[in-house]
C-alpha cells in the first residue's frame, strides 16, 4: 500500500529525455526541410546528441527541471534560464562539428533547427511551468480522527506542486463536518467517480481500521492509486516530514540491499572525483590559502576539527580557516546566519563559494567521508540534537558527504528547527541513494556555488508553496 512515487531523478531524467529528444527531433526535420531529404545525418549524429546532452546538463545546472523552477513568480525568468542553455547547446553543435569538416552543421541548417527547436522547448517548458494549475493532481484525504483532521488541514496549507486537495473523506456521519467533507467512507467508489478523483491519501493510522483498510486494498487492486500522506509528500516536495515518520518507514527505507552501490561503486566514484577535483581545484585552494595569510595572519592556514561520522565514528575534518583564530574562544558555537562577526574579511568569500571545504576531499580519500551524503557535525551538537530531534543519528547510517541533498536544498543552519528540516531532506536522500541521485546532487551543487549558496529568503518562500526545495565550523 505504500507508495513513494517515482524517485527524484526519474522525474528529472524524464525532463530532462523529453527536452532532449525535442531538441534532437527539431535537428532531424530541419535536416529533412533543407535538403528535402535526410541528407548525411550519420555524419550529423555526433553534433546533434552533443548538443542534446548539453542542453539536458545546463538546464537541469540551472535549476529548470527542479520544483524550485516553480517559485519564481513569473515565467520570464524561466525563459531567459532556457535561453541561455539553448545558446550553450548550439556552442556544443557548432564546437563539435569542428571537430570533422563533414559535420559541421551549415548556416542554413543550424537557422532552421533553431526555428524548429526553440518554439518547441518554450512551448514544452512552458507546460512544465503551469502543469500545476493547468491539471493538477486532484487529491481527496481519508480523516477518521481529530489528530488525522488537523493533518489534513496541513496538507490544504501546504499547497504541494501540482496537488489540488478536494476535500475529505470521512469513516461515518460523525465525520462529516466541514465545508470539506466529500462523504462518508462507505460511498468511496461513488465519491471518486462524482468528484473526479485521481488519487486517495491516508494516515497510516488508517490502516489500523480494518473497515478503512479493505476499502483501500480494494481500490489498490482495481488500479487506482492510493498511498499515505507521508508518500505523497515524498513524491512531490523530495522530503520527508519529521512528523510523519515513523518506524516502519526507517525499515521500508532499506528493503534492498545496496551494498554493490555502497560500499563499491560509490567509493570507486569518491576517489576518481576526489583525485580529479583536487588537481582541477588546486589553483582555487592556493587563492584561497593566500586569502587567509593576508587577511588573518595571526592564525593557521587550514585546522582539523572533530565531526561524527558513519555509525557515530569520530575523525578529524579538513578545511580552509575562515574565522578568526579566536573564534571560538568561549567554546563551541553554532553557524550564525547572515554575516557572522566571527569570519574575517575574505573568510565570507571563501565560505560563499565553499572554497575553504576543499581540503576536505583529502577526508574523503581517506574514506571518512564520501562526496554525496549528509553533512558531518560537531560531536557536542550531535548529542544535543539527537535528545531534540527523533531519529537524528539515522543519517549516521552512511558515510557523510562533501554535499549532500539537504545542502543544495536548504541554507546553512543555525537552530534545532533548521536542524530538524536539513533531516528531512537527509532521511529522502537515505532512501533514494544511488549512482544517478549522486550526479543529479553534483550538478545541483554547482548552481548552488556558482550562486553563492541557498538564500534564506527564498526558502521561506519555497516552505511557504511547500516545495522542494554548512559546515560549523571557524
Amino acid at each position: 500500500m505504500h507508495q513513494s512515487g517515482n524517485a527524484h531523478w526519474v522525474k528529472i531524467a524524464a525532463r530532462a529525455t523529453r527536452d532532449a529528444v525535442l531538441f534532437a527531433a527539431a535537428y532531424i526535420l530541419a535536416n529533412y526541410a533543407r535538403f528535402s531529404m535526410l541528407f548525411r545525418m550519420d555524419d550529423y549524429v555526433l553534433p546533434i546528441t552533443a548538443g542534446s546532452v548539453t542542453l539536458a546538463s545546463s538546464l537541469y545546472i540551472l535549476g529548470l527541471y527542479s520544483v524550485e523552477s516553480h517559485r519564481r513568480r513569473s515565467f520570464t525568468f524561466h525563459l531567459i534560464l532556457l535561453s541561455f542553455g539553448f545558446a550553450l547547446a548550439l556552442l556544443a553543435v557548432t564546437l563539435v562539428g569542428y571537430l570533422s569538416f563533414d559535420q559541421r552543421v551549415g548556416r542554413g541548417f543550424m537557422a532552421i533547427g533553431c526555428v524548429f527547436s526553440y518554439p518547441l522547448l518554450v512551448l514544452n517548458h512552458w507546460l512544465l511551468y503551469h502543469k500545476s494549475s493547468i491539471a493538477p493532481a486532484r487529491v481527496a484525504v481519508i480523516v477518521e480522527s481529530p489528530e488525522q483532521q488537523a493533518e489534513y488541514e496541513r496538507l490544504m496549507k501546504a499547497k504541494l506542486h501540482g496537488i489540488h486537495v478536494i476535500g475529505f473523506i470521512g469513516e461515518n456521519a460523525l465525520d462529516l463536518d466541514g465545508e470539506n467533507s466529500l462523504g462518508p467512507l462507505r460511498n468511496l467508489r461513488k465519491i471518486i467517480r462524482h468528484h473526479k478523483i485521481d488519487r486517495v491519501v491516508f494516515s497510516a493510522e488508517s490502516m489500523n481500521n480494518e473497515t478503512t483498510r479493505v476499502q483501500l486494498r480494494q481500490l489498490r487492486y482495481l488500479g487506482f492509486a492510493c498511498s499515505s500522506i507521508l508518500a505523497l509528500y515524498e513524491s512531490t516536495a523530495s522530503h520527508v516530514p519529521m512528523r510523519l515518520i515513523n518506524l516502519d518507514w526507517l525499515i521500508q527505507t532499506e528493503n534492498t540491499s545496496r551494498d554493490l552501490y555502497f560500499s563499491k561503486l560509490k567509493r570507486l566514484f569518491d576517489i576518481v572525483s576526489s583525485l580529479v577535483l583536487l588537481i582541477a581545484l588546486s589553483p582555487a585552494l592556493l587563492l584561497g590559502m593566500l586569502v587567509v595569510k593576508v587577511f588573518s595572519p595571526d592564525g593557521t592556514v587550514f585546522f582539523k576539527q572533530q565531526r561524527v561520522g558513519r555509525f557515530g565514528k569520530k575523525f578529524w575534518i579538513y578545511k580552509l580557516r575562515s574565522m578568526r583564530a579566536d573564534a571560538e574562544h568561549a567554546g563551541p558555537v553554532w553557524s550564525i546566519v547572515g554575516k557572522d562577526p566571527r569570519v574575517f574579511p575574505g573568510g565570507a568569500l571563501l565560505r560563499k563559494y565553499r572554497i575553504d571545504e576543499v581540503p576536505q576531499l583529502i577526508n574523503v580519500l581517506k574514506g571518512e567521508m564520501s562526496f554525496v551524503g549528509p553533512r558531518p557535525e560537531r560531536p557536542e551538537f550531535v548529542s544535543m540534537l539527537a535528545k531534540e530531534i527523533p531519529f537524528y543519528n539515522e543519517r549516521h547510517m552512511i558515510h557523510p558527504g562533501l554535499t549532500g541533498w539537504a545542502q543544495v536544498c536548504y541554507p546553512y543552519g543555525s537552530s534545532v528547527e533548521d536542524a530538524s528540516r536539513k533531516l528531512e531532506y537527509d532521511l529522502y536522500y537515505l532512501k533514494h541513494a544511488g549512482v544517478i541521485f549522486d550526479f543529479l546532487i553534483l550538478l545541483d551543487t554547482i548552481r548552488v556555488v556558482l550562486g553563492g549558496g541557498i538564500k534564506q529568503a527564498s526558502v521561506k518562500e519555497s516552505d511557504a508553496h511547500s516545495l522542494s526545495e554548512a559546515v560549523n565550523a571557524p
